[in-house]
């Protein structure tokens, strides 16, 4: 954790509202946290977020402008080591880079992560199950590797945090097909047999349920990597747990009520869980604390994400 002075808790504020805005999900259960994890994650957030615009709001910008934006946030990402980094351009950026530095997390792996967003900035179909899985080892499974040495967990639960960033992505993918597809991507491999026009507009209940089938298969691939997830909770020190667990149920909430409400509701509007069933979920969160039993039927991160064993950065 770095020196908390006026101008890091400046920061922490302004990243706080970008963090309250965007992620109410993430943001209700960091309020769990510790003081300390709190700041630093919630600096994460709007760091990772910024990032994400860069790579998928139009309206900030051409393409090219967008991509120089996100190598501006890399600049100011490895100014971190410089004497008096944290006044550069991009403070909030450059805090990050010094937290990383602090906890000793490679900068392969922030690198890979604004690499993988770089790749994503324009349409796109993904191809196959292992491309799906890269993306979203890249864009995710990279912040739960450096949210985890803020949290206090120790490196033996680097392959849990990479996992329950991946699920959360992969919820995040079932829940925005048709937000995506209005920017030209389809995040559903077409080795499934999806395709752009048949998940953002199905023409018939046929087709909607060809389509759903598709999501229920995302869904339970989600699912092995929450059950690997909720199996390394046991590593976070018990001051933090229970925010994490929270944010495991909320997102795992949401897919669990696409799924449940099944293909005729899917393409009517955005599924978000209400108040009621959020505060359902983190009262059995916080009464009820899982106690971690045994991993998932199959080592996701060994038969779902193998093909990334040489990607840098990708927990051993």
């Amino acid at each position: 954790m770095i020196e908390i002075d006026e101008q890091f808790e400046a920061i922490f504020e302004r990243s706080q509202r970008v963090l309250n805005t965007h992620a109410r999900s993430f943001a209700e259960a960091a309020r769990f946290l510790s003081p300390n994890a709190r700041r630093s994650a919630a600096i994460l957030y709007a760091f990772a977020r910024a990032a994400d615009d860069f790579s998928d709001e139009e309206s900030l910008g051409t393409r090219e402008q967008r991509m120089q934006m996100l190598s501006a946030l890399r600049f100011a990402l490895l100014n971190a080591a410089k004497p008096g980094a944290v006044n550069s351009s991009n403070p909030t950026a450059t805090t990050v880079g010094v937290m990383l530095l602090k906890h000793g997390v490679s900068f392969c792996i922030p690198l890979y992560f604004l690499d993988s967003l770089c790749e994503d900035s324009q349409s796109r179909q993904i191809k196959s199950t292992d491309e799906l899985l890269r993306f979203a080892y890249g864009v995710a499974g990279t912040v739960g590797q450096m949210l985890r040495p803020i949290l206090g967990a120790p490196a033996e639960a680097e392959q849990h945090a990479m996992a329950l960033g991946v699920a959360m992505q992969l919820t995040n993918i079932a829940r925005d097909v048709i937000e995506d597809a209005g920017r030209g991507r389809c995040y559903l491999p077409a080795q499934w047999g999806a395709s752009l026009q048949m998940m953002a507009r199905p023409a018939s209940d046929t087709q909607r349920r060809e389509a759903f089938a598709m999501l229920e298969r995302l869904l339970m691939l989600a699912e092995d990597f929450y059950a690997y997830a909720e199996n390394g909770l046991r590593y976070i020190p018990s001051g933090n747990r229970r925010a994490i667990q929270i944010a495991l149920v909320l997102y795992r909430g949401i897919g669990r009520k696409i799924q449940r409400e099944g293909p005729s509701r899917y393409w009517t509007g955005r599924a978000n869980l209400g108040k009621f069933e959020k505060w359902s979920l983190m009262s059995r969160a916080l009464l009820f604390p899982k106690t971690p039993g045994a991993p998932p039927m199959r080592d996701v991160v060994t038969c779902d994400l193998s093909h990334l064993r040489g990607v840098p950065g990708f927990p051993a």
